[in-house]
């Protein structure tokens, strides 16, 4: 059985951002009312996933983990990307999950954290000169991503509706 490091995948937890290097590929499972943000620079071949939890660190009495919040979290992927030498205009961002995954709370409820993580992320990008060239959002099913930094393709994977690359 080969290691993650033999197969060069590295997991992105819940609350949790990382970045890597081609030939790596970056994993984030069971995406629900979270988001799964993926940066690539493919001049660079460096890329990050984010998997923030919740949209914003202002309203929030507990900031111990500042990367469970959609906007902090874009910033400092931002920030980090730039560190390893990559241009902002150059970062190719893509977004998913945001799902509404509890039927119980109206979609149009303060309580439907998924939509308001969407909210946010694209607040945020807007406001730093980035947007998404692709989402994959809302919803109501749970996603798997993995973000290949070979080519900066994103594998979407649902139990309900198959794998797709985006």
């Amino acid at each position: 059985m080969k290691t993650m490091e033999e197969n060069k995948i590295i997991e992105v937890g819940m609350g949790k951002i990382e970045i890597a290097v081609s030939p790596h590929k970056l994993i984030t499972r069971g995406l629900g009312s979270c988001l799964g943000i993926t940066f690539y620079d493919p001049y660079k071949k460096i890329g990050g996933m984010a998997h923030p939890m919740l949209p914003d660190i202002n309203s929030s009495r507990i900031r111990s983990n500042p990367h469970r919040f959609v906007n902090f979290v874009i910033g400092e992927m931002v920030e980090e990307m730039e560190k390893r030498g990559c241009g902002r205009n150059f970062i190719v961002v893509k977004m998913f999950g945001g799902a509404h995954m509890f039927s119980f709370i109206d979609t149009d409820s303060f309580l439907n954290i998924g939509q308001k993580n969407i909210d946010a992320a694209r607040a945020v990008l807007k406001d730093i000169g980035l947007k998404p060239v692709a989402e994959e959002v809302g919803g109501t099913f749970g996603r798997t991503i993995e973000l290949n930094l070979e080519n900066g393709m994103v594998l979407v994977s649902t139990v309900s509706r198959g794998e797709k690359e985006v």
